[in-house]
């Protein structure tokens, strides 16, 4: 199954890149629309309210203290800052940790 990646600030080349690796590339705004759970999540700056804002949306429950339920998947999204990578690095990379999962 193809691994989902969104990207914080839409990067053409980079979307491209990673199509081309099998990955189901989305922006991060498309995927606070459609609360999709995402594996990874690409970002070029280190932004606390970018981070946190992502999980805020992509959970039905307003808190974790709302539900008894398990913990939803979107916890084990993998938050990569890929700010100074080359290409390489970043799918070698992502690669890796996507992997350890």
């Amino acid at each position: 199954m193809a691994k989902i990646i969104a990207l914080q600030g839409y990067n053409q080349e980079i979307a491209d890149l990673l199509q081309k690796q099998g990955y189901i590339v989305i922006d991060m705004y498309q995927a606070h629309l459609q609360r999709d759970v995402v594996d990874a999540y690409l970002y070029t700056t280190y932004h606390p309210s970018a981070l946190t804002a992502y999980y805020s949306v992509a959970q039905p429950e307003n808190s974790m203290l709302d539900s008894e339920r398990e913990p939803a998947p979107f916890a084990s999204t993998l938050m990569l800052n890929i700010t100074d990578l080359t290409h390489k690095q970043l799918l070698l990379t992502l690669e890796r940790q996507l992997e350890s999962r």
